[in-house]
């Protein structure tokens, strides 16, 4: 007879990891199923090696205007004049975080973490084709989840494969910095690596389908960074398709783009491709699971249940949003679902998602941008805007670009999007003012530290206090109870 688990965990990434070791220290027999390495995407391809090349590229800038902060310029250069100095500090900060995703850690929790390739052969059994040795290994569960997680999507342009390309799983490979560089897609991680790379000497150049960068974003946030970014020699050409790739005679990459019928040839010593993202899906058998699927994800409904009601999805498999702190929620959101009575189970709540894109300027935002809100509610829309110029800490740090900007309904916070130094930090006032549906006159209510970024927060709030004041209603019935009083 067959082990059975309670939860058996398909992929050790963020959402894996969080689902298998909070199912295990509740007492649950749980297995997790990873290919390679735990820690996913984050740890060895995305969050944790980006931000590190960020901070690089952000020295480099700074040293490059230390004058602004008093200092003669400078020009760094790379340790043994090679960029292998920049990616190989990107792999020894990997080292150092990886320990907390190591297989001991979730064996000490009570994981049994199981290294192979998986695939259902039936709704309650997977085989496992295990890594060490080759064997193959038939598993039962009563429940599973499924958090493959996802990989770069690859866009189907006639000699781009020939020609070789980059992704954010391969560019911290690279040992020699590419003179120039082009980046298909102006989405967060596009725009990041574009500004670090400009930042190390390259000469970028980002190539967008859509009107704008950062499309998902405010407009103004667009405009205001592909500004702030133009002015660190970033070439923008939105509006345009890439039709064609090849090679010239001596080496060099050439992608053909075209708008409203003008083409143009821009060559380049790598190509990033950063154009979106899709589901690992491959292999796993989820036709035999009767799981059913698209293209880019898994179909989920709002517990995070699959079509087969005892399997779930968490984290970028699922499509809803590919970050890792929604990887986590979503994970604790199956742990709940999959061990409690329907009754007690927990809705996924996606009306309250905070994100960033980490340039600098900062981008950070949480529920409804401007254009949405005044789509779904109209006139009863008010927008609150503050300047970082008219920040203190701002300007002390010559930091004064950006704005904090708030969404209200009827006097209730329904979005906020700031752009501006540490706004991935800032804006998780903004998350909780949302989440409890407070009115915007609330951020005036707390004292805040003087000075710091955080009275950006504050200014908001005393903005709309200042306009309630402001009102002919209080206006009037203010100069009444003078006349009373005096």
């Amino acid at each position: 007879m067959k082990e059975t688990y309670d939860l058996i965990v398909i992929g050790g990434g963020s959402a894996g990891l969080v689902a298998a070791g909070g199912s295990a220290i509740l007492g649950a027999r749980v297995a997790l199923i990873e290919k390679n390495v735990l820690g996913g995407d984050c740890l060895y391809t995305g969050c944790v090696p980006s931000k590190a090349l960020i901070r690089s590229a952000k020295f480099a800038h700074q040293s490059k205007h230390a004058p602004t902060f008093g200092f003669e310029a400078a020009s760094p250069i790379f340790l043994r004049d090679s960029f292998a100095s920049i990616t190989g500090r990107v792999q020894d900060i990997i080292k150092i975080v990886e320990h907390h995703d190591s297989p001991e850690v979730f064996e000490n929790m009570g994981v049994e973490v199981v290294f192979g390739t998986p695939q259902f052969k039936n709704p309650n059994e997977i085989e496992v084709l295990l890594k060490a040795n080759g064997n193959t290994r038939l598993m039962r569960a009563k429940r599973f989840c499924i958090s493959t997680g996802s990989r770069p999507f690859v866009p189907d342009i006639e000699g781009l494969s020939e020609i070789g390309f980059i992704t954010n799983e391969s560019v911290f490979n690279l040992t020699k910095l590419p003179k120039r560089l082009v980046v298909l897609g102006a989405g967060p991680i596009g725009i990041e690596f574009s500004q670090s790379f400009a930042r190390f000497g390259s000469k970028v150049t980002v190539v967008e389908k859509a009107d704008r960068i950062l499309l998902k974003e405010d407009q103004e946030v667009s405009r205001c960074l592909e500004d702030i970014l133009r002015k660190e020699g970033i070439d923008f050409l939105t509006n345009h398709e890439v039709i064609k790739a090849h090679k010239t005679e001596n080496g060099a990459k050439v992608i053909t783009v075209e708008a409203n019928g003008r083409v143009l040839e821009i060559e380049a010593d790598e190509i990033l491709v950063a154009v979106g993202r899709r589901a690992n899906l491959d292999g796993l058998g989820l036709e035999n699971a009767g799981v059913e699927f698209e293209t880019k994800r898994i179909k989920t409904n709002e517990y995070l249940q699959t079509s087969a009601k005892h399997i779930f999805a968490a984290g970028d498999v699922t499509g809803n949003f590919q970050f890792t702190h929604m990887a986590d929620y979503e994970a604790q959101v199956v742990i709940q679902n999959a061990f409690v009575p329907f009754p007690f189970r927990k809705r996924a709540d996606f009306r309250v998602v905070p994100w960033a894109t980490f340039t600098e300027p900062e981008v950070a935002r949480v529920g409804m941008i401007e254009d949405e809100a005044r789509k779904k509610f109209g006139d009863g829309v008010k927008v609150f805007k503050v300047s970082f110029e008219d920040n203190d800490r701002a300007q002390a740090e010559s930091a004064p670009e950006g704005f904090a900007k708030a969404i209200t309904n009827k006097k209730r916070i329904i979005g906020a999007t700031l752009v501006g130094e540490h706004a991935g930090e800032l804006i998780h006032e903004f998350v909780w003012a949302v989440k409890q549906r407070m009115k915007i006159t609330d951020l005036n209510k707390i004292i805040r530290v003087y000075p710091t970024l955080a009275k950006i927060t504050q200014a908001i709030g005393t903005e709309a206090t200042l306009q309630d004041l402001r009102s002919p209603f209080v206006q009037k019935w203010f100069k009444r109870y003078l006349k009373i009083w005096r």
